[in-house]
């Protein structure tokens, strides 16, 4: 009799259960989640070379191939022998022509890059003896961008090709006369760097952290097919450089040593994996704080086999051997007596006031700006270093950049405005919006177009976990997510948890996929990483959080821990 009680309340408990966890379950919803620009990208490229049958005379057009780039597009078509094509897009003045050849194919998908937006723009493409005259319209352009204003002329067949200072803008190149030539849809910024193998190098349009950490870099051409994303788990900031092997200097951090803008990188261009790492604190140990040097820009000296880095914060110029990681000479003032050893002899040159764009003109003189309102040129002599040229700036900023291009001079970036500085100092271009960098640059360059899905290369590493315990009791209130503002969503790398908390509030994350429970500690603080940015004088903070799918795998249903609590969110995120 008793076996019978116990099997029937076995049977009850079973179905209860199972009732509790069908209905928890029903009543879960996904997380909002970003489609992956990688796959769509190579859906769109499959569709797009499906059928490549097509003549010269009738070629396939299609405008913005890549839904990232709406001022390019491909012409595809077969010729029966090897031939050479040559594409030219008319402009709207004679000398704003842009023509390049290609090598010799029979398959001929030809980028076309520089189309006039909201516009019928004439492209002429020749190939074996004939000649297409093509008719391109455009999309007019999203709000808020407009053509730049030219204040001065200076004559020249590349553009302006420039990203935007804060962050919420885009890429954008413009001609000599201020026309747009071409523009992305998405904010990739920072540095803007060209390639050897033609591509070009932005910044990825995903934080890491704030203010204005990336979560790496991106590889791509101007039509916007992403070859490579580089992840680190540092993030990047401010400035990239490609060595002679092809792999990537970067500037980045390492958040848990508990200082930012201190951190260099090389990065392998085939793996994404981080082959050498320079550390500025263990160098140079610091008490000045979280950000106590800011680093900002950086070049390789292949003569000297040697990196020279820019410190804002700390007012000061290194010079670093790339091999030994040593330290060769610094420049500035009030540097400590441990240092002293390293410090150039100065020969009446301006100290470094928060020196930026540190850039190398020739085997002996570098430039920087100086205090954002001065261009200054040291020259560098058996450990000594003098003034070569100082020009200052009419107006002071945020950021200035520079970039060195030989038969033009310095090109300028300053706020709105592209200078040129070549003895003379005149600004060229003034655009609506403030720019972060400006490089001088052919169209083509060289590029050829490659078939395939981009890789997502490297990582941004797996994120901590506390005492992964059983949820064995959670609370249902609908009222916390408002209450707290609590949001989430998942991209291709990772959940991201945002909410409003008090700096005292004790958070955590629980993830639960029944034969898997990972605990997660909330930072209360905008800046995820940063570990002193929790000073806010505000009562609530805004807060965001980051779980990184390095290391999880399947359905994860969600809940939060609020000061001892724990509460069902009825979410639940896929990681793969």
């Amino acid at each position: 009799m008793k076996s019978k009680y116990k099997y029937l309340l076995l049977i009850i408990v079973t179905i209860v259960t199972s009732v509790m966890i069908y209905n928890y379950v029903e009543a879960s919803k996904p997380v909002p989640t970003e489609s992956d620009i990688l796959y769509n990208q190579n859906q769109i490229e499959n569709n797009l070379l499906s059928n490549t049958n097509y003549t010269i005379n009738e070629p396939n057009v299609v405008l913005n191939p890549y839904e990232l780039s709406p001022l390019t597009a491909v012409v595809i078509f077969q010729t029966k022998d090897l031939a050479t094509a040559t594409v030219t897009i008319k402009g709207k003045d004679d000398d704003t022509d842009i023509t390049t050849t290609f090598i010799p194919t029979r398959l001929h998908i030809i980028p076309v890059y520089g189309l006039y937006p909201d516009y019928d723009n004439t492209v002429i493409i020749e190939c074996s003896g004939e000649e297409k005259i093509l008719n391109i319209k455009t999309t007019p352009l999203p709000e808020g961008l407009v053509n730049a204003e030219k204040i001065n002329e200076y004559d020249t067949e590349d553009l302006y090709f420039t990203t935007a200072a804060d962050f919420n803008n885009v890429p954008v190149a413009y001609d000599k006369n201020g026309n747009i030539r071409w523009y992305l849809t998405k904010e990739y910024g920072w540095d803007f760097t060209r390639l050897n193998n033609g591509h070009i190098l932005l910044s990825n349009y995903s934080m890491i952290s704030k203010p204005y950490y990336s979560m790496g870099l991106v590889e791509m051409d101007l039509l916007g097919k992403i070859y490579a994303e580089y992840n680190l788990p540092g993030g990047y900031h401010h400035k990239a450089y490609e060595l002679a092997n092809s792999n990537l200097l970067v500037l980045s951090n390492n958040f848990e040593s508990g200082t930012i803008e201190d951190y260099i990188v090389e990065i392998d261009r085939a793996s994404g994996g981080i082959v050498k790492k320079i550390d500025i604190y263990e160098l140079m140990p610091s008490n000045e704080g979280c950000n106590w040097l800011g680093l900002n820009s950086l070049f390789y000296d292949a003569r000297t086999n040697s990196i020279t880095l820019s410190g804002l914060k700390a007012n000061i110029i290194i010079n670093i051997d790339y091999t030994s990681e040593e330290i060769n000479w610094l420049i500035g003032d009030n540097i400590p007596a441990a240092y002293q050893k390293y410090v150039l002899t100065n020969d009446g040159a301006s100290y470094p006031n928060a020196p930026q764009s540190v850039i190398q003109i020739n085997n002996t003189d570098i430039a920087f700006v100086n205090g954002n309102n001065e261009v200054i040129t040291y020259r560098i002599i058996n450990r000594t270093y003098e003034e070569v040229n100082k020009y200052a700036l009419t107006d002071s900023s945020k950021y200035t950049t520079l970039d060195y291009v030989h038969n033009v001079g310095m090109v300028i970036t300053q706020n709105n405005q592209i200078k040129i500085l070549n003895n003379e100092l005149n600004t060229i271009l003034e655009t609506n919006h403030n720019l972060y960098s400006t490089k001088l640059l052919s169209v083509y360059a060289g590029d050829t177009y490659v078939t395939g899905q981009g890789l997502r290369l490297g990582s941004i590493g797996a994120t901590t976990t506390t005492r992964n315990g059983i949820v064995l009791f959670s609370k249902v209130d609908e009222s916390i997510t408002s209450k707290y503002n609590i949001e989430l969503f998942k991209d291709v790398n990772r959940l991201v948890f945002m909410g409003t908390f008090k700096k005292n509030d004790k958070v955590q994350i629980i993830l639960d996929n029944v034969l898997d429970k990972k605990t997660y500690n909330v930072q209360i603080s905008e800046t995820p990483y940063v570990k002193d940015d929790t000073n806010s004088q505000s009562d609530m903070i805004n807060t965001v959080s980051y779980i990184n799918e390095e290391g999880l795998k399947g359905k994860y249903y969600i809940y939060v821990k609020i000061n001892g609590t724990v509460y069902k969110l009825h979410k639940y995120v896929w990681f793969y």
